[in-house]
């Protein structure tokens, strides 16, 4: 169990940390650029950059998942920091689907008004730290499980 638990820290930091890049370098860039260099950018590198987070972020949901289920399978008693890290996990996972798919599917279709950009993104930014909290409790309560034991 021991080892799940130090790849599943290991997956949520390295997840954390683009995502935490994606918040502080990537954002504020693409709130800087006009509408058509923002969707020419888009255009451009949308795919890659969805190609490069898919698979982080499939490491950092399964690999934490199956040890918070296998943990929580063989215990008997009820290990807070592996609960709360696994309901983590599936917040972080469940924004994908509940906002970030339709929303990126808009800025690739181009079906976004000019002058509604500005907003999509500042909205974009909103849902992306509040899926980066998750990643931080997920990320944190690894910690105290690994530390503890």
């Amino acid at each position: 169990m021991n080892i799940l638990i130090v790849i599943s820290s290991g997956s949520l930091g390295i997840f954390l940390g683009t995502q935490l890049t994606e918040a502080i370098l990537m954002v504020p860039y693409w709130k800087s650029l006009t509408p058509n260099e923002f969707f020419q950018l888009h255009k451009t590198y949308g795919n890659k950059i969805y190609r490069f987070f898919a698979p982080i972020t499939i490491v950092a949901t399964i690999i934490p998942l199956v040890t918070a289920i296998l943990i929580i399978q063989s215990s008997s008693t009820v290990n807070w920091s592996v609960l709360i890290m696994g309901i983590s996990v599936i917040a972080f996972f469940a924004t994908y689907f509940l906002y970030f798919k339709h929303a990126n599917s808009n800025f690739e279709n181009r079906s976004i008004h000019d002058h509604d950009l500005s907003k999509a993104l500042i909205n974009w930014e909103h849902w992306h730290w509040t899926r980066v909290s998750f990643e931080l409790i997920a990320f944190l309560s690894s910690l105290i499980f690994l530390i503890k034991n």
